[in-house]
């Protein structure tokens, strides 16, 4: 008895939301932290600055990066919604609004935009950088390789569907 083939779309579904979830755990720990920077005078991070010797914590002034990387995950947990939504459940659109099926690619790729942004505004700032700002650039390819897989997977289903249309309409025809 033949194996059954496996849906290709569903996998590559599955391993976009892995990948979207890899990317919103390691943006949340980089956003969490206080290690983007760490001297031996002091440690900081997007919502404090601790001075080390005499210890003590203030309200961090960078919100630029802090924004744009709030902004990133807001709109990378949108796509992991609606990757779920249109490729795991199988929503079915007219094809007179497919073009929202997209909005799992471009809430991606925008998500990844923005957390490249974050770290290269925080970066602007100094050169000293610690493992919370390595988390933000993982967290950033694991989103951008979400986006570019989630734009085949949808560049893919709605060529079938496409497809499917074409060769309807031919068999139709045929006498």
């Amino acid at each position: 008895m033949p194996l059954a083939r496996p849906n290709i779309t569903i996998i590559l579904a599955y391993i976009v939301i892995g990948l979207t979830l890899s990317a919103i755990l390691f943006a949340v720990l980089a956003i969490g932290t206080t290690h983007w920077i760490h001297t031996i005078r002091m440690r900081a991070g997007f919502w404090k600055l601790c001075h080390l010797q005499p210890l003590a914590c203030f309200n961090s002034i960078t919100s630029s990066p802090a924004a744009l990387s709030l902004t990133g995950l807001v709109l990378i947990v949108i796509g992991l919604i609606s990757t779920f939504i249109f490729d795991i459940i199988d929503w079915h659109l007219s094809s007179s609004i497919r073009f929202i099926s997209f909005l799992s690619v471009c809430s991606l790729a925008l998500g990844a935009f923005f957390f490249a942004m974050s770290y290269v505004a925080f970066s602007r700032i100094t050169t000293q950088l610690c493992y919370s700002y390595y988390l933000m650039i993982v967290g950033q390819l694991l989103a951008m390789s979400a986006a570019i897989i989630a734009s085949y997977l949808e560049g893919r289903r709605n060529a079938l569907v496409s497809t499917s249309v074409i060769m309807s309409r031919l068999a139709v025809r045929r006498p």
